[in-house]
Parts: C-alpha cells; sequence; structure tokens
C-alpha cells in the first residue's frame, strides 16, 4: 500500500507544480504587458526631451551646451 499512496502523493504534488506553473505563467504576461506600456511611455518621454531640447537650443541661439572641462584639463 506504501508504493500506491507514494504514487498518489507524487500525481498530487505534480498536480500543485502543474497549477503553479499555469499561475506564473498569467502573472509573467501581465508584467510583459506592464513593461510594454512603461517602454512605450518612457519612447514618447525621450522623444519629447529630444524635441525640447533640440528646440530650447535653436531658440536661445545655441547650438550645443558648452562642454564640462574634462578631469585633469588646466584652466
Amino acid at each position: 500500500m506504501s508504493v500506491i499512496k507514494d504514487a498518489l502523493d507524487a500525481m498530487r504534488e505534480v498536480s500543485r507544480l502543474v497549477d503553479d506553473v499555469k499561475r506564473s505563467t498569467g502573472a509573467i504576461g501581465d508584467l510583459a504587458i506592464e513593461v510594454r506600456d512603461i517602454d512605450r511611455r518612457l519612447s514618447r518621454l525621450e522623444g519629447k526631451w529630444e524635441a525640447a531640447m533640440a528646440f530650447g537650443g535653436r531658440a536661445a541661439g545655441q547650438v550645443a551646451p558648452p562642454a564640462l572641462p574634462l578631469p585633469g584639463d588646466k584652466g
């Protein structure tokens, strides 16, 4: 009887693991949707930032912001 009990316990454990994998798959799918949404929003913000920097520099008569001195530069 112990062999049958062990087999049934193993089958129950497999069933639990399958359920866990299914739940995890659903959660990963939800996270992937959220990551895509965040990436899309970040891309829009980057575009707006680049446009603001480009147009802001032109309006102020600057081509590029002044460069910062490099370490070791004298003067």
